[in-house]
């Protein structure tokens, strides 16, 4: 799909809400000051202080006539701040501050926070439109996700995060593979198509990187292409994680069966592209948002295409 893209003049004002928690040691205000003032932008800050501050500090900002709206933060700020951008026209600028920065990555966006300043601070700069999900008042920028996903968010704390970086995912995949249980999925794509089947986990994706170096869910998953990837993994055997893995490196089906003979157990993953997904489970499961667990079963989720302008 053709990205869409907006140019924008220089911002006269910039509002950055900033997530205090990341650990990363930078000179943050010193950075904003040195390329926002040299740029004849007027610039100012307000800090979180807890969950949903980021939504409500940018709905002020835009109230205040700020242009653009930056955020300092992981994915979990980021998405707070953009739900109180959707559908309009003010560009978000994400000056990547947490673990894993996901967006930043699926948008190509520079880690360096000096480039990502400098980027408003031209006569003028661009934007690319990108996809926003929805579930019930939730929005999502990277993905929903029930069974294992969520259970390992719940085991990644913050002093992990801290202590190892995105490893402490990787870390916490490990501990709760042992542990996880199995439930019944009820899944109906685009309102037309039911799936019934008894599954570990069960994504909905609007991006796909993972935070492993370039790995993504697919190379399918696109961030700006009107739809939302639904994975389901069956069973957390090596079959099943083998085939997650290969969609990961872009591995059709005919090169995993050199490596897993036996085509039957490369049925352990489906992968649906859809508009819409209701996802229904016995027992009910916790849902994590873009690493925040927020809802349970059932849930609607749907994809709000071009939804969001980000600086890039």
């Amino acid at each position: 799909m053709k990205v869409k893209t907006s140019k924008y003049p220089r911002p006269e004002k910039v509002h950055v809400v900033i997530n205090p928690a990341p650990s990363r040691r930078v000179p943050l205000l010193a950075i904003l000051n040195q390329y926002f003032r040299k740029a004849g932008i007027y610039w100012e800050v307000s800090i979180t202080h807890g969950d949903g501050d980021g939504r409500i500090q940018a709905e002020k900002a835009i109230e205040g006539g700020a242009d653009v709206i930056a955020v300092y933060g992981g994915d979990g700020t980021v998405k707070e701040v953009a739900s109180a951008l959707v559908g309009t026209d003010i560009p978000l600028l994400i000056l990547p501050g947490g673990t894993g920065n996901l967006v930043a990555v699926e948008l190509g966006i520079d880690r360096q926070l000096d480039k990502a300043c400098a980027r408003v601070c031209g006569s003028s700069f661009r934007t690319r439109a990108m996809d926003v999900g929805k579930m019930g008042e939730h929005y999502f920028l990277l993905r929903i996700g029930c069974g294992l996903e969520t259970s390992v968010v719940q085991d990644a704390t913050r002093e992990m995060k801290d202590r190892h970086g995105k490893w402490a995912y990787v870390f916490s995949a490990l501990k709760v593979l042992q542990e996880l249980p199995v439930a019944n999925y009820n899944i109906v794509l685009d309102e037309t198509e039911t799936y019934r089947a008894k599954g570990v986990a069960c994504l909905v994706a609007n991006a796909g990187k993972v935070g492993l170096g370039q790995m993504s869910l697919s190379p399918a998953v696109d961030i700006a292409d009107g739809k939302l990837d639904v994975f389901f993994l069956k069973k957390a055997n090596v079959p099943g994680l083998m085939q997650i893995a290969g969609k990961m490196m872009g591995l059709d089906r005919m090169k995993l069966s050199d490596v897993v003979p036996d085509l039957d157990v490369l049925k352990e993953v489906n992968h649906w592209q859809v508009e819409s997904v209701l996802i229904e489970t016995d027992p009910v499961l916790d849902i994590q948002v873009d690493g925040d667990v927020v809802a349970e079963t059932p849930q609607l989720m749907r994809v709000l295409p071009s939804a969001l302008q980000v600086v890039v």
